[in-house]
């Protein structure tokens, strides 16, 4: 920082007038308006209040203060020190659309939300360590599309607890203690997203979606399963995402490719996974995990029909090598990671064009050839870091006009030099 040195006297000049009393006025405009916003009718203290919003987060409020501005439509009561909501609490709420109690010690019940079941359709009850709900806790919040239940206790749910929520469309039950899963779900004909993720599920019923047709995205990641019925979603055919990642899985559940004709997001990352068949019947493939599985040989049709794929992670398995003509039908491939594969030698990719991101770090890969990036005019990022590379042939990567970052650190080519010449391109 340099050293302020006052030398005679100063006298400011008429744009250092100006531009002091800009420097001035503008924090305290700011001020005013942000005290006007505070001191607005309707807006209780320690609150932020504008227009339809009044933000109440951290307030270290007790109980719902009784001043609210009636007109407002989005309450955030989040990270406070709420227990009970008693009737009568929301009562002049018409308008309240959105409803935030996350992280309180809430004690629910029946009648909670009944004084603005008209209006309210958006709740979010995470963080509150729920170890159950009352079993008619939203019977009257017909209108609800988005719910939010993560981060509780729950481990037992009344089966006809969701059972008036037509218009629902996201349910969030992850990171709770459910056990297993009952028919809690009959009435949720309009839910397109459903959250179980970090749960102690060790089986999934079957039947337990034939209710929620609409079913889009799809997370039982982190938690105990080894196996899914076969005809588990005859029902949801319109499921686009589905993670598995972190479970008890040998193999893919075989259901996985028989009804997923519009799968494009399928992530079984972190399991016991030794043995794969290729991938026929879900063609609209855009993004497939498998890392960090057992995985040591990939059928050469393994990718065949997966002509959309733009990620593909296989990273943390160990392979040895790979199919020469393993990714021949992968065109629009624009991220591979193959970190921690064992491989000794590169895989053939210089056909994969709109490739942007490769990276094989920490391998036993000893030679970087000339052509082997050749075609791959998007590719922005390559990491070769942590292998043996010894050599790298004189012109390669002179052929990737948009390559921005190569790291090459743990390897014995290592050499600021060499660096700074695979950057100078064709020219």
């Amino acid at each position: 920082m340099k050293e302020l040195t006052l030398v005679g006297w100063f006298v400011p000049s008429l744009p250092q007038i100006l531009s002091l009393q800009v420097a001035i006025m503008v924090p305290l405009l700011f001020l005013l308006f942000f005290g006007y916003i505070l001191s607005i009718p309707g807006c209780p203290q320690k609150c932020f209040c504008i227009r339809s919003l009044t933000d109440c987060q951290h307030a270290n409020l007790d109980e719902v203060p009784p001043d609210f501005d009636q007109k407002t439509e989005t309450l955030i009561l989040n990270e406070n020190c709420l227990r009970l909501i008693p009737r009568g609490a929301f009562q002049n709420f018409q308008n309240l659309t959105f409803l935030g109690l996350a992280h309180n010690k809430l004690l629910l019940q029946n009648d909670s939300f009944e004084d603005i079941s008209n209006s309210i359709l958006s709740l979010d009850l995470s963080g509150n360590s729920f170890t159950d709900l009352p079993s008619k806790l939203f019977k009257n919040t017909k209108k609800l599309v988005w719910l939010n239940l993560a981060d509780n206790r729950l481990d037992l749910l009344d089966i006809n607890i969701f059972s008036t929520l037509e218009k629902l469309t996201y349910l969030d039950l992850s990171n709770n203690r459910l056990q297993k899963l009952t028919s809690m779900f009959v009435g949720l004909s309009q839910l397109d997203t459903l959250m179980l993720a970090s749960n102690y599920l060790h089986t999934i019923p079957q039947g337990v979606f034939d209710s929620t047709p609409k079913l889009k995205i799809l997370d039982l990641s982190h938690n105990k399963i080894s196996h899914l019925p076969k005809c588990l979603f005859n029902s949801t055919m319109n499921l686009n995402d589905l993670l598995l990642d972190d479970n008890n899985f040998t193999v893919i559940p075989r259901a996985v490719f028989t009804v997923f004709h519009n799968l494009e997001h399928f992530s079984i990352s972190k399991n016991r996974i030794q043995n794969v068949l290729p991938f026929v019947f879900v063609s609209k493939l855009r993004k497939l995990d498998l890392s960090n599985n057992l995985l040591s040989v990939l059928p050469c049709d393994f990718l065949s029909g997966l002509k959309q794929l733009e990620v593909l992670n296989l990273s943390l398995n160990c392979f040895g090598n790979f199919p020469s003509n393993l990714f021949i039908n992968n065109t629009k491939l624009a991220f591979l990671h193959l970190d921690k594969t064992c491989l000794s030698t590169l895989p053939i990719v210089s056909r994969l064009r709109n490739m942007s991101e490769l990276t094989l770090c920490c391998n036993a890969i000893k030679n970087l050839p000339r052509k082997f990036t050749d075609n791959m005019v998007n590719l922005k990022l390559l990491d070769l870091s942590n292998n043996n590379i010894t050599k790298i042939e004189d012109g390669a990567l002179k052929m990737n006009p948009n390559l921005t970052k190569v790291v090459l650190t743990g390897n014995p080519v290592f050499t600021t030099e060499r660096i700074n010449y695979t950057f100078k391109g064709s020219d």
